[in-house]
C-alpha cells in the first residue's frame, strides 16, 4: 500500500492492483461478499436479456478475483438465447508490450483489448509500413491469440491521444480502409468505433479538448 492509498507507481504491479486508480474507491474483490454482490448486479442485468460485459480497468484487479466473480454468472436469459450460453466477456486490459502487467494474464478469463492492433494498423494505412508484411497479421506481430483478443481501429480513449497514434475519423480515407481491413481478416472479435466530431485543441502536445461529449 501507499501512504495516501492510491497509485503512484504503474511498474508495480501489486500497487496498480491494490492502491486506488485517480482516487476512486477500490472494492475487496478478494472478499466473499464483494464478489457475491458484484456477481449479484451482473445476474439481475442477465436476467433483464444483457448478453455480455466489459470490464473497464481490468488491469487494476487481480485475475484470480475477476475469475471468482465470473464463475458466479448465470447462463443467458433462455427468453431470448439458446440454453446454457454464456454471457461475453472482455477486459480493457492495456499492454503494448512494455506494461509490467501481461494482457497474458488474464486471458485465461475473457478476451481482453488489443490495443497493440491500432497502433499497428495505423502505421501501415499511414504508408509508415508495408502492406505486404500483413500477410503474417495476427499474433506475429506480438498480439494476442485471435481468440482472446477484442480488436478494433480506435475506442473512445485511444482516439483522444490515449495509447499512441491510432487512425481515426479524422483521416477518414486511411479510417476507413483500416476499418474494411479489419473487417474482413479473421484476426480477433472485432469491434466497430461508433464516434462524434468535436473541436479540437491541440497544443502542448496534446487535445486540451477531448473531454467534450457530443453535441
Amino acid at each position: 500500500s501507499t501512504g495516501d492509498g492510491g497509485i503512484h507507481n504503474y511498474n508495480d504491479p501489486n500497487e496498480v492492483r491494490n492502491c486506488r486508480l485517480l482516487g476512486m474507491a477500490d472494492l475487496k474483490l478478494s472478499k466473499d461478499y464483494v464478489r457475491d454482490t458484484v456477481a449479484g448486479y451482473l445476474n439481475h442485468l442477465i436476467s433483464l436479456g444483457v448478453a455480455g460485459f466489459r470490464v473497464d480497468a481490468a488491469k487494476h484487479m487481480w485475475p484470480g478475483d475477476l475469475r471468482a466473480v465470473f464463475e458466479r454468472l448465470h447462463d443467458l436469459n433462455t427468453a431470448y438465447f439458446t440454453a446454457g450460453t454464456k454471457p461475453f466477456i472482455y477486459l480493457e486490459v492495456i499492454d503494448l508490450g512494455n506494461e509490467p502487467i501481461k494482457a497474458a494474464e488474464y486471458t485465461g478469463i475473457a478476451r481482453v483489448t488489443d490495443f497493440i492492433y491500432g497502433i499497428k494498423i495505423a502505421e501501415v494505412f499511414r504508408h509508415h509500413n508495408q502492406a505486404k508484411w500483413l500477410r503474417t497479421w495476427g499474433d506475429h506481430w506480438g498480439m494476442p491469440n485471435s481468440n482472446d483478443a477484442v480488436v478494433f481501429i480506435d475506442n473512445h480513449d485511444t482516439q483522444r491521444g490515449h495509447s499512441g497514434g491510432v487512425l481515426t475519423f479524422y483521416e477518414p480515407r486511411s479510417d476507413k480502409m483500416a476499418t474494411e481491413f479489419m473487417l474482413a481478416h479473421p484476426y480477433g472479435f472485432t469491434r466497430v468505433m461508433s464516434s462524434y466530431r468535436w473541436n479540437r485543441d491541440f497544443h502542448d502536445g496534446r487535445d486540451h479538448n477531448s473531454w467534450m461529449g457530443p453535441p
